[in-house]
């Protein structure tokens, strides 16, 4: 955990001025979290088997004091499970992974679970299990979780299903909401890490709505309620990761459960965890959306968001889609005898269709080119004056590794013979299909070339430096 704690402090001591003062409580989440962040879920991939059995060790460890309920099963008949805590009056209804391969409130929820369990004693928690009644359903989706896609075994989203209700997990979802008639929803996602605050390069690692229940985007008084309470989050965002959170877009989808939960009546909160730079598990996204939840749930016992001016609402940026894995700015690339300067942003993206599950393999895509001026990189390389080189094959054997550097500085990739003795390349490529090939700028190789000379090697979305 040493990667986030570095991430944490860099983020924590960036200038801003904050003009709330933070409870001690949501500091309490904050600084402490590192003591209930339950071992095993450090990858986004989480196995459901693997969850339900850490949950029964957190729940095993405090007898009475969590209700574990069976709500039903999935299309493959997986279980699907509600852990239910505290006496109040006031429902809250808490749902994550309803998209199976977004896990990161999945992992949050379970962090939250230890921290209730080791602090029941605690005058702050006390008080939330005596004035809440807090349901959590880690995991809707257990089918689509075991496949890492967005989608159930049927082949829909979740999301998009709160009227016809053809899944079984879309009617336990709506069952439990009708049954409890929640005070509170909370509608828990990962979003794409493309996506970035309005107007600025920065990541919207987390992202906020009060769903709209019609058209018109109406408002009522527990939409306006949802509004408050997300600018209170909001202001949290913004001690801990300034000017990275997001408002995403309220246009009304008749057939999503958000929406249509804001309009049954409950005050229906949608929390986006997006991307983070060097952290592709989301790992500081697990840790703010443990914070943010519980601070939610003191918020909402307190009553401390009701004091802000729904106007604030309005007034968080909104999401943009603005952000490449990898952008290389103005390199020159020839077409039909001349060079012309362009911008070239990559996605660059895990492949799921791997046979060899301990082999990492990226999708490597050319999304855009030209001018990419008002778009921003998770890495960027300033190719200014530098020209785009298509490698060249070398006719004969590798001797040796110098052997190897030579050709690579000379614009060869690739050689026809293997190496006669044990100097495998590190980086060229035996080629040997005699085949004319044609290079392009959506092909995962090429060099990048300074005064005639490779300087850079594109190799599937990474830039090794010659």
């Amino acid at each position: 955990m040493d990667f986030i704690k570095s991430v944490t402090l860099s983020l924590v001591f960036t200038a801003y001025s904050f003009g709330q003062q933070l409870s001690s409580f949501t500091e309490e989440l904050f600084n402490e979290y590192s003591k209930y962040e339950v071992e095993g879920f450090s990858n986004m991939k989480v196995d459901p088997d693997f969850l339900q059995k850490q949950i029964d060790l957190i729940t095993d460890k405090a007898p009475g004091l969590f209700e574990i309920r069976l709500l039903g099963h999935s299309v493959e008949d997986r279980p699907i499970r509600m852990v239910s805590i505290g006496n109040g009056d006031i429902d809250v209804l808490m749902w994550s992974q309803m998209h199976g391969n977004e896990s990161t409130a999945t992992r949050s929820i379970v962090d939250l679970l230890s921290f209730i369990a080791e602090n029941r004693e605690q005058k702050s928690v006390n008080s939330l299990l005596q004035d809440l009644r807090i349901h959590f359903i880690p995991m809707l989706n257990p089918d689509g979780a075991s496949r890492w896609t967005r989608e159930n075994a049927i082949g829909i989203d979740l999301n998009r299903d709160a009227l016809r209700l053809i899944a079984p997990e879309s009617q336990i979802l709506k069952r439990v909401r009708d049954s409890l008639n929640a005070d509170y929803g909370f509608n828990l996602h990962d979003q794409s890490k493309y996506y970035n605050v309005e107007r600025l390069s920065n990541e919207a690692s987390i992202s906020f709505l009060a769903t709209a229940f019609d058209y018109e985007k109406s408002r009522s008084a527990g939409r306006d309620e949802a509004m408050q309470l997300i600018s209170y989050l909001y202001q949290i965002n913004q001690k801990y990761i300034p000017n990275h959170t997001g408002r995403y877009n309220d246009d009304f989808e008749p057939r999503a459960f958000g929406d249509n939960i804001q309009k049954w009546g409950t005050k229906l909160i949608l929390i986006e965890t997006g991307g983070f730079k060097n952290d592709p598990d989301k790992q500081l996204g697990r840790k703010l959306n443990f914070v943010l939840i519980g601070s939610a749930l003191e918020a909402i016992r307190k009553g401390l968001h009701k004091a802000i001016a729904v106007e604030q609402y309005s007034q968080i940026p909104s999401n943009d889609r603005n952000l490449f894995d990898l952008k290389i700015e103005k390199v020159q690339k020839k077409v039909n005898g001349s060079y012309y300067t362009v911008d070239l942003g990559y996605y660059i993206e895990k492949s799921d269709n791997v046979s060899n599950k301990d082999q990492v393999v990226y999708q490597v895509t050319l999304e855009d080119q030209g001018d990419l001026s008002t778009y921003a990189g998770y890495k960027s390389l300033n190719a200014e004056g530098l020209k785009i080189l298509f490698p060249k094959v070398y006719n004969g054997r590798i001797k040796n590794s110098a052997h190897e550097k030579l050709l690579l500085g000379d614009g060869f990739l690739y050689f026809t013979k293997a190496p006669s003795k044990r100097y495998a390349p590190s980086i060229m490529f035996q080629y040997n299909d005699g085949v004319e090939r044609e290079w392009s700028l959506e092909n995962t190789y090429f060099l990048i070339n300074q005064f005639n000379q490779p300087k850079y090697l594109f190799l599937k979305g990474q830039i090794i430096d010659l």
